[in-house]
């Protein structure tokens, strides 16, 4: 997506753009979802070991 500044106010995103962006806002949501998901549950799980 480095091929559109969003500071760029004379020029709107294309669709085309908007649609790009959206999907890495979305794959970077789910990458950063599981990546907290596994650390909880690892810390979970060292915290259920020590009892």
């Amino acid at each position: 997506m480095d091929d559109y500044r969003f500071t760029n106010i004379d020029q709107e995103p294309t669709d085309e753009q908007l649609s790009q962006l959206m999907r890495e806002v979305a794959e970077d949501a789910k990458e950063r979802y599981e990546k907290a998901r596994n650390a909880y549950f690892a810390q979970l799980t060292q915290m259920v070991q020590a009892i």
